[in-house]
């Protein structure tokens, strides 16, 4: 937890916490080799919609990512 004295407040009353996606870096090649900070205060995010990023760890977490895959495809095709 970012705020473990809020343990018992609702997530939506908390600030807006974003986290890594993991997608794409991009960066100087030097910063690379010098094993600069991916986080730094040169840093510059790349927001995704919570919609578009889904964190996947269990079989479970795969299975919820196909299904949301097709109906966003199911959805797309309808247009």
């Amino acid at each position: 937890m970012f705020f473990p004295e809020y343990f018992d407040t609702r997530s939506q009353d908390l600030p807006i916490a974003l986290h890594d996606a993991g997608q794409f870096y991009w960066g100087r090649a030097d910063a690379w080799t010098n094993r600069k900070r991916l986080f730094d205060r040169y840093s510059v995010p790349l927001i995704l919609p919570r919609w578009q990023v889904h964190d996947i760890d269990t079989e479970d977490d795969w299975t919820r990512a196909e299904l949301f895959w097709k109906v966003l495809n199911a959805h797309q095709c309808a247009q």
